[in-house]
């Protein structure tokens, strides 16, 4: 009986191996087609927020790096209609991520192994002001139909969802959690533990699932 450990880790492997050598259009036309979802779910966001409070849509995302699937349009977009966009920062001792707000590129630079991240000069969102995000754009190299996700083994946003779950419960409001999923992404089963956080939408080429 494989343990669940290394069940994960072969699945990590596999599913990255097979995200690395997507064939270069296969990979433009698949975002093309998430890029037109993620335009519509943001527009129905801006939609539903509009009508019960006249504020920007708050989103915090990762920025993509090597074979994700690009979170280039959703920054444009982002920027183009007046949300407030936040970025993630790694931060090392102990393993965090800091929230910062980007406004345009010029907020950018190659962070830890050359992944983009916000310059120390963006502004910092605080925990306690977590639950205000509308939309969280997760990265992962696996999903499942209930909400399952495979990330890289960091936990950076398992641990992140934890303290957020933690904020929301005191102030009763909860950010949609969603994922960009590539070909090949879905899977039948992801295999969780127990502090693993679960996607709420996943928008996939075929369009967009919400996880009930």
């Amino acid at each position: 009986m494989q343990d669940h450990a290394e069940l994960k880790s072969q699945l990590r492997s596999r599913l990255r191996q097979s995200r690395d050598l997507m064939d270069a259009s296969m990979h433009q036309q698949a975002m093309t087609k998430i890029n037109a979802g993620v335009k519509r779910e943001l527009e129905r966001l801006r939609q539903a927020k509009s009508k019960v409070v006249n504020k920007p849509l708050v989103i915090f995302s990762y920025l993509s790096y090597g074979s994700e699937a690009s979170t280039a349009f959703l920054f444009q977009e982002g920027w183009k209609h007046g949300d407030v966009m936040f970025a993630p920062k790694v931060l090392a001792n102990p393993p965090r991520m800091e929230l910062r707000r980007v406004t345009g590129e010029q907020d950018l630079e190659p962070g830890i192994w050359g992944i983009p991240e916000p310059k120390d000069s963006c502004e910092v969102l605080t925990p306690d002001d977590w639950p205000d995000i509308d939309l969280i754009l997760v990265p992962g190299l696996g999903y499942d139909l209930h909400g399952g996700r495979i990330g890289y083994g960091g936990g950076y946003y398992d641990r992140f969802a934890e303290m957020l779950a933690a904020t929301c419960v005191m102030t009763g409001k909860k950010p949609l959690m969603a994922a960009m999923v590539l070909p090949g992404q879905l899977q039948e089963e992801i295999p969780m533990d127990l502090l693993d956080l679960r996607i709420d939408l996943l928008i996939t080429t075929e369009g967009i699932l919400h996880i009930e």
